[in-house]
């Protein structure tokens, strides 16, 4: 199944009313298949009319580089950070002694 098939036929219709798993099936897509796409591709994408118009522009921006999307899209799942996660504690241990 090529990529763009694959967006349009499973992603796009499962995801429909859940940005979180649309978010999920573009970060798949967007590690599987980067080089694949360029924005004449992604642009072809866009038209198709089984998108809504969220996944239409969050498409457009998960493919560009630099965008605030695309970067929030390549975090999700990522570990988190010692530092991050020892704050948190701090604040909630400080929370419960108050």
């Amino acid at each position: 199944m090529v990529w763009s098939d694959y967006i349009i036929t499973v992603a796009a219709p499962h995801s429909k009313g859940s940005a979180k798993l649309w978010f999920r099936y573009l970060r798949k897509c967007i590690n599987k298949c980067d080089v694949l796409f360029s924005m004449k591709d992604v642009e072809a994408l866009c038209k198709n009319d089984s998108l809504t118009p969220f996944q239409r522009v969050s498409l457009k921006a998960a493919f560009e580089e630099g965008s605030q999307t695309r970067a929030h899209i390549l975090s999700l799942n990522s570990k988190a950070q010692r530092n991050r996660i020892l704050l948190v504690k701090e604040k909630y241990e400080n929370n419960q002694r108050q």
